[in-house]
């Protein structure tokens, strides 16, 4: 029973993560023209492939499924598309689905995907050539950036919301960085997680990440923003090349490949992309000085303004809460505390300061000195509303209080043993003035020859500066080195940072984690082969070492444990592998011939 009710748990937990969605990499097609429907599972890789019903109109064909997995600032995500070929039979207008599907218990419904079939033909997105990674890719319209402002006019310090979406059509993007632009006069665009969706674009399905901001201007004048720019990796094959008429392959093999041979020596490599966007006109109006109070520090927005006192009922010196919330929208980084009139009366301490979403407030502390005290003090928030182009001012009276007088407290008095005459106090002065001690022990004893110099303190004080000397002169030759060696520093570097990762790949064995354990063996690969190869630690693979030791007489073995680590490390931290923990320790026994080796190879 038990495990019945944690398998349905799990699935409905499942079901809640998963989403089913059906889309066309085209929504119109000419007749007899091949389009293809994706039935996509975000969320999961694992799903197998829906049975779809025949459907009147239209052939469709399985073709299989393709997995795709975006790494945004770490963060992973899956989503598995099985793919049906779709032949319309005439011409109009189809839909097709919604499709539902039942896997282990729990039902997916999708939306319907809407084909358009014409006489006339559509041009589609050009495909790429199949290049190897050391040629210059050309993505074309297969991968770009957008940049969008709501307004296109504003007033300095209003919020300008900004929208950035990256468009990938059937394109394995990994390892995508926030978005970033040049702001120069405008505040830092702090971006949000993006939101993940498909949307056509020219008469192709694009998949579509989502980025979205706010900004303000901080001084008036036009201006151009952007253009935003990402940088990502798209993962692209490196094919082994083949020779066109039975020459020699970069093998040393003679005559053409078939199929299933370049397929089995086809990897898949980064290919590392900056994207940029248009960038947008921007004008940014002064504040009016029309109608500006003296009370106005700059807030900007549409605002409501919420005053509260407790407790009502108090003592002299007894704290009073006052709470001031600022509601609304618009640019809460400019919300300052409203005004207090009157603070006449009362005590105050520093106001704590709390931000959330569309909310700031205030809290401050008053305690009343007087019982003649009978209100809080009134206050007042102005603000400069940007719709309607004019400053507005809430006031809030004063809350009635009630404070009471504290009681009376006897005077503070000063206690401590009674106090005689003056004269007695002088006696006792005198006495001692008159005593004399007596020395207890005539202490230690030299003889009449005895040199200080033969003394051991004498001697260690005399050989310290010796010592120091030539540590200084040790340490500056090391540092001397370090700047002029490159390789012997870069030997000393990689080795003191795989020191340290040793330590950071056990700490993440015991966690658990595989995909952290991973992470901290690829760093500490990274680190180490970067220094002592003199490689950007960010370009470290193991095709780039093992380019780089490939003159150097390497033991096979040794590369092949090296290239096992590297692939393993990938599948950990991409595709969620799981292992288990006697593997974990193998892997990182391997981390550590692998550096131990290197550590004895002269290079």
């Amino acid at each position: 029973m038990m495990a019945a009710m944690m398998t349905a748990t799990v699935s409905s937990v499942f079901a809640a993560d998963v989403k089913f969605e059906a889309n066309l990499d085209r929504d119109k097609v000419a007749l007899g023209e091949r389009v293809q429907l994706g039935l996509v599972f975000y969320g999961t890789q694992s799903m197998p492939a829906p049975d779809i019903d025949n459907i009147e109109g239209v052939e469709a064909r399985y073709l299989g499924p393709s997995t795709m997995m975006t790494v945004i600032n770490g963060k992973v995500s899956n989503s598995i598309t099985h793919m049906y070929s779709i032949v319309p039979l005439k011409i109009g207008k189809f839909n097709l689905g919604p499709f539902s599907f039942t896997y282990k218990g729990v039902r997916y419904v999708s939306n319907a995907a809407v084909l358009q079939v014409t006489e006339d033909r559509v041009p589609a997105v050009s495909e790429p050539s199949n290049s190897t990674i050391d040629e210059k890719l050309d993505f074309g319209d297969r991968i770009f950036l957008t940049m969008t402002l709501a307004k296109t006019k504003a007033y300095v310090y209003e919020l300008i919301p900004v929208t950035v979406k990256l468009y990938v059509y059937r394109l394995n993007v990994r390892d995508i960085q926030l978005p970033t632009f040049a702001q120069e006069s405008f505040s830092k665009a702090e971006f949000k997680e993006p939101k993940q969706y498909r949307d056509y674009h020219n008469g192709s399905l694009y998949d579509v990440l989502e980025f979205k901001t706010n900004i303000f201007a901080t001084r008036p004048g036009e201006y151009k923003l952007g253009p935003a720019k990402i940088k990502c990796n798209a993962i692209v094959q490196k094919r082994m090349r083949k020779s066109l008429s039975g020459g020699m392959d970069e093998f040393g093999n003679s005559g053409l490949r078939d199929e299933f041979f370049d397929d089995f020596f086809t990897h898949f490599e980064r290919y590392p992309l900056e994207l940029s966007s248009q960038d947008s006109p921007l004008a940014i109006l002064p504040l009016p000085e029309a109608g500006k109070s003296k009370s106005f520090e700059g807030a900007v927005g549409d605002f409501q303004f919420i005053y509260s006192a407790n407790p009502k009922q108090v003592k002299t010196g007894d704290p009073i809460t006052v709470t001031m919330e600022i509601n609304g929208t618009g640019n809460f980084n400019t919300v300052l505390m409203p005004k207090l009139e009157n603070l006449d009366g009362f005590k105050t301490y520093e106001p704590q300061i709390k931000t959330e979403a569309n909310t700031k407030s205030f809290v401050q502390v008053l305690i009343p000195e007087s019982d003649k005290v009978t209100r809080t003090p009134a206050a007042a928030f102005t603000y400069f509303d940007p719709n309607k182009s004019e400053y507005k001012t809430i006031t809030q009276p004063g809350i009635v209080i009630q404070v009471e007088k504290g009681k009376d407290e006897a005077p503070a008095q000063v206690v401590g043993p009674a106090v005689s005459s003056p004269q007695a106090l002088s006696e006792p002065e005198a006495i001692k003035r008159d005593i004399i001690y007596v020395k207890e022990s005539i202490g230690r004893i030299h003889g009449k020859d005895a040199n200080i110099y033969h003394l051991n303190i004498i001697l260690t004080i005399l050989i310290l500066p010796l010592i120091f000397l030539a540590a200084f002169y040790v340490v500056t030759s090391r540092s001397e080195r370090m700047k002029s060696d490159t390789v012997y520093a870069g030997r000393v570097i990689s080795y003191r940072l795989a020191r340290s990762g040793f330590k950071a790949v056990k700490r993440a064995l015991h966690s658990g984690d595989p995909k952290n354990f991973y992470e901290h063996i690829f760093k500490a690969l990274q680190n180490y082969f970067g220094n002592r190869l003199h490689i950007p630690a960010s370009g470290i693979t193991y095709d780039a070492v093992e380019y780089a030791v490939r003159s150097k007489n390497v033991d096979i073995d040794l590369l092949k444990k090296m290239e096992r680590l590297f692939s393993t490390c990938d599948q950990a931290r991409f595709a969620g592998l799981s292992t288990d923990e006697l593997t974990m320790r193998d892997n990182m026994k391997e981390l550590e011939e692998v550096v131990k080796y290197f550590e004895r190879l002269k290079i």
